[in-house]
């Protein structure tokens, strides 16, 4: 998955500099081709576990309720989605990044307060993919590839993308789908499964025996589905529009946007985005937004200084190899140089990321301080990067401890970033003052007890303390948060058997194995019944 210069934007052939990356896998090509769908979500929960470990590769079937239902509630819906995103969150190019899911996720959640499910919970990720696509999952879950916002010229753009899959989320269009699906289960799994299969044996033909697989078990009911799915844009579209203006974004972001994918997919045929193979746009389409846009007033909005910073950051986290990351510190040296960048922090920003990456920590500290010197904006991303690259630059204990009270002081601007207050914590970590980032952990509210990060943490520090039984404590919670709640029930038989916690935090311990084997229980009776129920 490299890039080919397309119209303004790249897609998915050959990387920048003539660099060739290997083709996408036939299951990437699998995913990328279908609808919005049952045999989208699907793929998704069975190929995923191919990347795992032997131990990890049982594939976990949503239960879908009752066969007579006609839609989904919205708790089988987001268990559905939690069980989709356990299995996304194990692959490679699933891209936990602090920084960037912070800023997707303030921004998505921008869109959401002015939305019809306001009242929802969501949750917005980023996959590390160059080809430009975003794709909503049952219970609130929307994707983003990095890819989508490189290409992203406005803030409203992007923004124009997430309102479309809020859009579809709000109107309930995947439960209704899933719903009207529920009896051809068994062979749409069935088709995905021979596809995997086919897909393993690698080789073109490999690929194209999976294809002919998906499209063999959905043929009988691929023109509903189209059709339907050709209506959920349309209206995805609207509500999404509404949705945008009302949150104070440009209107004409999403007419722009989907109308040079438009463009450009026209100019070459056969090599359109991988947005508009998942999302069909038509001329209708097209004109409902340009005729809705029409009459609203000019709106100037400039875009917040973190909406370049995290393009920069993606163009670099985009890379997964040392000359990857050696090329993208040269180019933004380059934008520095011949000052061609739209944002002076964020070619600073980006030359700094590049720089950690390739580990030359006093070059990045040097790019950090030119970044921030180079707005008056407020960003926590230059602030953390800042104290990062810091510690990374220190010499000395004295160096050290100023790069913690840089980090502190952060974390006390920012109190309900995640960002700012874990990466303080991680510092007192790596400063070796594990009780005070026990306590800071405790006392903050940036990272609640739901977020898997909260125990990541907490078991970091327990660790360093030698307090076992709360070690493996910690981690099993945070293995539970991510939905593998066999490798939650094997942390916490450990605590058990290290046994150096006092009474109260080994009765805990007791009782939370008791109810992890429960759950596994009941969970691998619904799938057997569900399996078992057939078409």
């Amino acid at each position: 998955m490299g890039t080919k210069h397309l119209a303004g934007y790249h897609t998915d052939d050959t990387e920048r500099g003539g660099r060739t990356r290997a083709p996408a896998s036939s299951l990437s090509t699998i995913f990328s081709s279908l609808r919005l769908g049952i045999v989208m979500l699907l793929a998704f929960v069975l190929a995923a576990p191919l990347a795992l470990p032997a131990r990890a590769q049982s594939i976990e079937l949503p239960a879908l309720g009752e066969a007579g239902a006609e839609e989904l509630s919205p708790a089988q819906e987001r268990r559905i989605g939690e069980q989709i995103m356990a299995q996304i969150r194990h692959d490679p190019d699933y891209l936990a990044d602090p920084e960037s899911t912070e800023y997707i996720n303030r921004l998505g959640y921008q869109l959401v307060s002015f939305s019809a499910a306001r009242s929802q919970d969501f949750q917005f990720f980023i996959v590390r993919d160059p080809m430009m696509n975003a794709f909503a999952l049952p219970g609130g879950f929307i994707g983003v590839h990095s890819g989508l916002i490189l290409r992203a010229e406005t803030e409203s753009e992007l923004a124009g993308v997430l309102a479309h899959e809020i859009g579809h989320i709000s109107q309930r269009h995947i439960a209704r789908m899933l719903g009207n699906q529920k009896e051809s289960m068994a062979i749409q799994i069935g088709a995905l499964l021979l596809a995997i299969l086919a897909a393993r044996a690698g080789g073109s033909s490999g690929g194209d025996l999976a294809q002919a697989a998906i499209f063999g078990g959905q043929a009988a009911a691929l023109q509903q589905q189209l059709n339907f799915s050709r209506d959920a844009e349309r209206e995805a579209d609207r509500v999404g529009f509404t949705t945008l203006v009302n949150a104070g974004f440009d209107g004409h972001g999403m007419e722009n946007f989907f109308g040079r994918l438009q463009q450009g997919s026209r100019l070459y045929e056969g090599t359109a985005p991988a947005y508009l193979r998942t999302h069909p746009l038509t001329v209708e389409r097209i004109s409902d937004m340009q005729n809705r846009s029409r009459n609203l007033r000019f709106k100037q909005r400039p875009d917040p200084i973190d909406f370049y910073l995290v393009r920069a950051r993606l163009r670099v986290l985009q890379e997964t190899t040392t000359q990857g990351w050696r090329d993208e510190l040269d180019y933004f040296n380059r934008q520095i140089k011949e000052r061609a960048s739209p944002s002076e922090a964020a070619a600073y920003y980006g030359a700094a990321v590049a720089a950690l990456k390739v580990n030359l920590p006093d070059i990045a500290y040097e790019d950090a301080l030119a970044a921030r010197k180079a707005t008056s904006a407020s960003s926590v991303m230059l602030d953390k990067l800042l104290a990062e690259t810091r510690f990374a630059a220190a010499k000395n204990d004295e160096q050290r401890k100023l790069a913690v009270d840089t980090a502190r002081d952060t974390a006390a601007r920012y109190p309900l970033s995640t960002v700012a207050v874990a990466h303080y914590i991680e510092l007192l970590n790596r400063s070796q003052q594990y009780e005070q980032a026990i306590a800071v952990l405790r006392d903050q509210s940036a990272i609640t007890r739901s977020q898997p990060s909260y125990y990541a943490l907490l078991g970091r520090s327990y660790e360093a303390l030698g307090r076992k039984s709360l070690q493996h404590q910690a981690i099993g919670e945070m293995y539970a948060l991510l939905g593998v709640k066999t490798a939650a029930l094997q942390q916490m038989e450990l605590a058990r058997r290290a046994n150096d916690g006092d009474f109260y935090t080994m009765s805990e311990i007791d009782a939370r194995i008791r109810e992890l084997q429960s759950d596994i229980k009941r969970e691998q009776e619904t799938m057997r019944q569900t399996i078992g129920r057939g078409p």
